[in-house]
Order: structure tokens, then C-alpha cells, then sequence
């Protein structure tokens, strides 16, 4: 994805708000950028279950 398309997917999805304001609210506690991305593969690796079950309960 682009710059310009991930800009305007940002401007529109407030989901995607607030995944970035975590994220910044980490750093802003004091973790790494670094930190704050291995933080977000864990929380990838430790949901990806759940949120396939949400998936395939909403279709």
C-alpha cells in the first residue's frame, strides 16, 4: 500500500486510529519504536485465533 492510500485509508477508519494512537501511546510511555513494533507481533501472534473465529462468526 502507498503512502497517499494507507493516508486516506487512516483519515477514514477510525480502527486504524487507534491502532496508531496505541502505538504512539506507547512511546510516549517510553518504549522503543522497536519495542513497540515487537510488542505489535506479539499481540499478532496472541489474537490472530480469536479474531479468525469473530471473522468467520460475522459472515
Amino acid at each position: 500500500m502507498s503512502a497517499h492510500d494507507f493516508k486516506r485509508k487512516l483519515d477514514s477508519n477510525l480502527n486504524l486510529q487507534l491502532i496508531v494512537a496505541g502505538m504512539a501511546g506507547l512511546v510516549d510511555e517510553g518504549h522503543s519504536p522497536h519495542e513497540v513494533f515487537k510488542l505489535l507481533e506479539d499481540v499478532k501472534r496472541n489474537t490472530f485465533h480469536a479474531l479468525a473465529e469473530i471473522g468467520r462468526e460475522s459472515r
